[in-house]
């Protein structure tokens, strides 16, 4: 099946199934716990279902199975699973702990450059090194796929994590994201390696419908470190991971706002935005979810445009 098909049944299967899994959550207790330091907003939000991205793990697993079973795929659903078992002891830890801080993070990290530096290697193994060099053609990366694909994966994941702070910010952008890796795919004639991403995309569309503030369910880390994880690893098997950057423009400057936040902090006492992530500033300074989210969405639809134009992914080499 192509993935322009894929996306579709994975939209169907993602909106049938979620009212179940929603209700499970609910009883299993699995309820979120919001940080006393998040918009005051947010404190309303304690006790919605969390973990969602499990049906992320088991839409992608089954629809691997059945309509794909291609190397890539298998490398993609790899990464999705590594990262999805991170979020859930994440998100179980959080719960169970009730303040909402799950892993420690030198630990999370450690295990995120970890599982980077698998799929780099099994990337090396399959033949999955070869990368689109901007302005300069198809370059392989050889044995530094390893260290580059422990970096991805720590950047990438944290990332995606970060970005899921709004109802469907994180959730929209990753279709979007995930829609493009999958269009690269198709423009550069390997349809199978964009079943996957197409997906992942539809997925997302159908976690939306439960998402949209006021969110009857949020994904979680199991969702976000999942998510960003396997984005990662589409990247590196569409040749698209140089561009990833550009192309996940939202996530990456939700990553930096942080980073900022934290550094001007440290060195001169002061913030320069009022409270990161880049979202929770507007959040703050009265912005409603659902606009803010169709916001976000626009500035990646506009990377992803850059990025395709860019890049002209053609035939694979």
């Amino acid at each position: 099946m192509t993935p322009l098909i894929l996306f579709g049944v994975a939209v169907i299967i993602s909106v049938l199934i979620y009212p179940a899994a929603i209700g499970q959550l609910a009883r299993a207790r699995m309820g979120q716990q919001i940080r006393e330091e998040g918009p005051a907003a947010h404190q309303g939000k304690a006790g919605t279902p969390t973990a969602g991205g499990l049906v992320f793990l088991l839409v992608g697993l089954v629809l691997y199975l059945i309509a794909d079973r291609s190397l890539a795929g298998g490398f993609v659903l790899i990464a999705l699973l590594l990262g999805g078992a991170l979020g859930f002891i994440d998100d179980y830890s959080a719960i169970r702990g009730g303040r909402n801080l799950g892993l420690q993070a030198r630990y999370k990290i450690v295990i995120q450059l970890a599982t980077g530096a698998a799929l780099g290697w099994l990337a090396l193994r399959w033949d999955l090194t070869s990368q689109l060099v901007p302005f300069d053609g198809r370059h392989a990366i050889g044995a530094w796929m390893i260290l580059v694909g422990a970096l991805a994966v720590a950047a990438g994941s944290n990332a995606f994590n970060l970005t899921d702070g709004s109802d469907g910010l994180a959730a929209g952008t990753g279709a979007i994201t995930f829609g493009a890796l999958a269009m690269i795919a198709v423009l550069q004639h390997q349809p199978r390696v964009g079943v996957m991403p197409a997906v992942l995309a539809g997925a997302l569309v159908g976690f939306l419908f439960y998402n949209l503030f006021p969110a009857r369910l949020f994904m979680g880390d199991t969702g976000s470190l999942a998510l960003g994880t396997a984005m990662v690893a589409v990247a590196i098997a569409t040749g698209f991971l140089w561009y990833l950057p550009l192309l996940a423009l939202v996530f990456v400057i939700e990553t930096v706002s942080v980073i900022a936040q934290v550094a001007s902090f440290k060195m001169t006492g002061k913030r320069i935005i009022r409270m990161s992530p880049l979202h929770n500033h507007f959040i703050v300074g009265g912005w409603r979810e659902t606009p803010l989210a169709l916001w976000f969405w626009m500035g990646s639809v506009v990377a992803a445009v850059l990025a395709l134009a860019l890049a002209r992914p053609g035939p694979a080499a």
